[in-house]
């Protein structure tokens, strides 16, 4: 709350009515969208209808549907700002019909009754008189008595010229903003999130290809947001996955001090058809018993080079309780790993704990001190030092609530 001899805070939209010469004019229109879209979020589950249009710039939209509406500087004062008046508009319904036909809207929208029409149609505009851009005025491409022309018309309260003018002016204008928008990443990004599209921006979906994530099969599988993995499409993009990169962007993602230990090797089960047999019923002359060709000893290879292990340094108690099987940062952390690596790859979690750092095992229903068999429970806590304790998740492993029959 404001003191008794200051004024009180004003909101940008009406800084922005009260001295629109203050705001650059880019930076202008985009706090305008997002005003607009944010109020018609707040207003999409209530009976009242949305206070201002809410269509983009230069979308193909008639331009009364349109979120801000652009008029040029008509006289040949001198020109001082970008933005020099913000004002609303009521939206006509009939001119809107007019705008609509001349639009080409289909024709079952418009055999619509006029009231239930209406009902539907927004209600407010925002106005905004640029200093740029314009056929007339100080600055305009066209003479100046074609602007003398205006004045005169003006002064005789009739504004036929002018608003057949500004038709120009409101296309020129919103193609201009148009293309800065283009490219614009930041600005790209948030219209894409305040309008609720699940289309793509052009940015995100250049970094989402670079990923793995571009076609729309692919998005919003993984336990963790899309978004996060954008930044890492350098990264994601290599046919090949370092150990450095993997440990730098499990460091920056999930805040885990972790390494990469790689050549872990594992004992592979071998296809029947490969294994050696005998002479036996089933085969009288056996099956691949040619010694030095194609006889093999067991049943199973060992795989020094398809395996990793993602070593977690110790951490906090709370911290490893947060990383529980079953836990959402546990499954997003297996989700990343295995999409970073390649599903060629298999890999497994190390996690270490410090047996001081664990409390006497107690039957509790708190979520924060539950005993987890094989995770925060020992027999004893009596131990003459302080000792570390691993312990290993497979890529595959699943909650202990996962494979516990229903009640």
């Amino acid at each position: 709350m404001a003191a008794s001899r200051r004024r009180q805070s004003l909101s940008v939209i009406q800084q922005l009515q009260e001295a629109p010469y203050r705001f650059e004019f880019f930076q202008a229109v985009r706090t305008l969208e997002r005003s607009v879209l944010l109020i018609g979020h707040d207003n999409a589950g209530a009976q009242a209808k949305v206070a201002f249009a809410t269509e983009q710039l230069a979308s193909g939209a008639p331009p009364g549907r349109e979120l801000l509406r652009f008029y040029a500087q008509s006289s040949l004062s001198f020109i001082a700002a970008d933005v020099l008046k913000l004002s609303s508009r009521e939206l006509n319904s009939e001119s809107n019909d007019q705008q609509d036909k001349s639009a080409g809207m289909a024709p079952d929208v418009l055999e619509q009754p006029a009231a239930h029409r209406r009902e539907q149609e927004l209600q407010k505009q925002w106005c905004m008189e640029v200093g740029f851009g314009g056929l007339i005025g100080s600055q305009g491409v066209m003479p100046y008595y074609m602007t003398e022309v205006v004045q005169r018309e003006l002064k005789e309260k009739n504004a036929a010229l002018k608003d057949f003018l500004d038709i120009f002016h409101h296309r020129n204008i919103s193609l201009f903003y148009r293309a800065w928008h283009k490219y614009q990443l930041p600005v790209n990004y948030e219209s894409a999130r305040l309008r609720n599209t699940r289309d793509l921006d052009a940015f995100s979906q250049a970094l989402a290809s670079v990923a793995g994530l571009g076609t729309s099969e692919m998005r919003y599988r993984l336990p963790m947001p899309d978004e996060a993995l954008y930044g890492m499409a350098g990264h994601l993009g290599r046919q090949q996955c370092s150990a450095a990169a993997l440990a730098s962007m499990i460091r920056q993602y999930f805040g885990l001090q972790v390494s990469i230990e790689q050549f872990q090797g594992r004992w592979d089960a071998l296809p029947e058809d490969v294994l050696t047999r005998l002479p036996g019923p089933e085969a009288p002359l056996g099956v691949n018993n040619r010694l030095g060709t194609d006889t093999i000893l067991g049943t199973h290879c060992f795989q020094a080079q398809n395996k990793f292990r993602v070593v977690i340094e110790p951490m906090a108690y709370e911290e490893h309780m947060a990383i529980a099987p079953g836990s959402e940062k546990l499954e997003a952390l297996k989700s990343f790993v295995q999409l970073s690596a390649g599903i060629e790859m298999d890999f497994e979690i190390s996690v270490s704990l410090y047996t001081g750092q664990v409390a006497p095992v107690q039957l509790a229903t708190d979520n924060d001190n539950q005993p987890l068999l094989g995770w925060n429970t020992h027999m004893s806590s009596d131990h003459q030092y302080d000792e570390r304790v691993e312990i290993n998740l497979s890529a595959d492993h699943v909650s202990p609530d996962e494979v516990l029959p229903a009640a």
